[in-house]
C-alpha cells in the first residue's frame, strides 16, 4: 500500500475527491489528465490496463485518448474488446459503409458497449483513426481452453506463434483462478493459461504487425492499447509479448483501482505495477443494469431496501454450482456439478446448462462472469439466463455466498 507523496496540492485533493485521479507511481503524485497525456505523446505505445465495467475508468481512458490525440493526432487504437475476425466489419464502420446496427449485429460487441466502449469507437468514427480488433476470436480461445493449444494452432486469426511460459505470469494467473483449480479437469488449468497466453499473443501480433507496416513506410503513429489491466499489469501478458516482437518500442502502462472513497492518499498496488494508477470510485451495485434504449425511460432509484446489505465477513456473491469455465460453447459459462439445497438448484439450474446472461448483462466468458457475479449483492433475487439445448431459459436466483479467500 502506497502514501501519496507531499506534491500533491492539498487544494486539489479537497476539490476532486468525488471523481477518479490518476497517480505517477513514481513520485506518487497526483497529476491531470492533460499532464499525464504530455507525458505519453512520445510513446511507443500505452496499454491502458481497465478494470472491466466500471465507468469512472473508461470515461478517464476516453479523456486521456482524446487528450492524447490534441497532442499526436497519428494514432492507432488497438482493442482487446473486439476479434480479430471482425476486422472488416469494424472498418466498413469507421469509413461509413455500413451503419451502426449492422455493425453492433456482426461485432459481437462486449456488455455495456453502449455505454464503456462505444464513446471510443465514435471519436475513432470521427477522426478517421484506426481501429484494430485485436483478440482471438472467442471461439478459438474456448476451443483452446476445452481441448488445448494445439487444436487451434494454425487456424486463422490468431498468433502465428503462441507460447505459456511457467513465469511471474503463470504465478499470478494462478492466484486470480485460486479456489477454482479443480474446475478444469487434468491439466485443466495449463490449458486455460493456455488460452490465456494465445490472447495476449494474437493481441501482441495485432499491434506489431500494424506497427512494422507502418514503420516500413516511415511512419510512426502512438498505439493505444485498450485492454484488462491482467494483460499490461506488471509488463505482463500481452505488453512482455509486444515487447519481445519490438524490442525497442517505448511502452508506457496504466493500472486501475477502485476504491468507496477517491480522496483517501493510499492505493493498494506496488508502484511497479504501473507508470500510472487510476484511482476510481466502486462502482454502484446497479451499475452493471444495461443501459435502456433511447426510448425507454430510466430504471428507478432503489427503496432503502434494495440498498446493497452490510457483509462483515467479506464473503463472495455465488449460485451455489461448480463453473465448468472450459465447457460451455461459444458464449457461456457451463454449469458443472451443482452443490444440493443451493442457491442454483433451488432455481432450476442443471449440471450441463451454460450461462450466457446474469441480470439482463450477456456472460459469454470466465471474466465477464466473474465480474458480473462478484457486482451482487448476497441474498438478492437476480435473474440469470441459462441455455439448455436449443432453448433459452430465464430463471430467479437468489444470490448466495462464498468464502473470499
Amino acid at each position: 500500500m502506497r502514501l501519496l507523496g507531499l506534491l500533491v496540492p492539498l487544494v486539489w485533493l479537497t476539490s476532486c475527491v468525488s471523481g477518479p485521479r490518476i497517480i505517477a507511481t513514481e513520485s506518487d503524485t497526483a497529476l491531470s489528465v492533460y499532464s499525464v497525456a504530455d507525458d505519453l505523446a512520445d510513446a511507443d505505445v500505452v496499454a491502458l490496463g481497465e478494470l472491466h465495467l466500471t465507468p469512472d475508468v473508461h470515461k478517464t481512458h476516453y479523456d486521456l485518448i482524446t487528450a492524447l490525440y490534441d497532442r499526436r493526432p497519428n494514432m492507432v487504437i488497438a482493442m482487446e474488446m473486439f476479434d480479430r475476425d471482425i476486422q472488416a466489419v469494424l472498418m466498413q464502420y469507421l469509413s461509413g459503409v455500413i451503419d451502426e446496427d449492422t455493425f453492433r449485429a456482426q461485432s459481437r460487441p462486449w456488455p455495456c458497449y453502449a455505454r464503456d466502449y462505444r464513446p471510443v469507437i465514435e471519436f475513432a468514427k470521427k477522426n478517421q483513426i484506426i481501429v484494430l480488433a485485436a483478440n482471438a476470436p472467442r471461439k478459438l480461445a474456448n476451443k483452446a481452453a476445452k481441448k488445448g493449444i494445439y487444436s487451434v494452432i494454425g487456424a486463422p486469426y490468431i498468433a502465428r506463434e503462441t507460447t505459456a511460459p511457467e513465469d511471474a505470469y503463470w504465478v499470478a494467473f494462478r492466484d486470480m483462478m485460486k479456489g477454482h483449480e479443480g474446475m478444469f479437469g487434468p491439466d485443466g488449468m495449463e490449458r486455460y493459461y493456455a488460452s490465456q497466453c494465445l490472447k495476449d499473443d494474437t493481441m501482441a501480433e495485432s499491434i506489431t504487425d500494424h506497427l512494422t507496416k507502418r514503420r516500413q513506410k516511415n511512419d510512426r503513429p502512438l498505439a493505444i492499447f485498450m485492454c484488462g489491466r491482467m494483460h499490461s499489469d506488471f509488463g505482463r501478458g500481452t505488453v512482455q509479448r509486444i515487447k519481445s516482437r519490438m524490442p525497442d518500442l517505448d511502452i508506457r502502462i496504466l493500472s486501475a483501482e477502485t476504491m468507496p472513497d477517491v480522496g483517501t492518499k493510499l492505493y493498494a498496488s506496488p508502484a511497479e505495477v504501473a507508470d500510472y494508477i487510476i484511482l476510481a470510485r466502486e462502482p454502484a451495485k446497479d451499475h452493471l443494469m444495461p443501459m435502456p434504449a433511447k426510448d425507454e425511460e430510466p430504471a428507478a432509484e432503489k427503496s432503502a431496501d434494495e440498498l446493497p446489505a452490510e457483509n462483515p465477513e467479506g464473503l463472495r456473491p455465488a449460485l451455489g454450482f461448480m463453473p465448468d469455465y472450459a465447457g460451455a460453447d461459444v458464449d457461456g459459462v457451463g454449469v458443472g456439478p451443482v452443490r444440493e439445497g443451493g442457491p442454483a438448484e433451488a432455481a432450476g439450474i442443471k449440471e450441463g446448462d451454460a450461462i450466457v446472461a446474469l441480470k439482463g448483462i450477456p456472460t459469454p466468458d470466465i471474466e465477464t462472469y466473474t465480474e458480473v457475479l462478484d457486482e451482487q449483492i448476497i441474498g438478492r433475487t437476480i435473474s440469470v439466463k441459462v441455455r439448455r439445448g436449443d432453448a433459452e431459459v430465464d430463471l430467479q436466483v437468489k444470490v448466495g455466498s462464498r468464502s473470499a479467500r
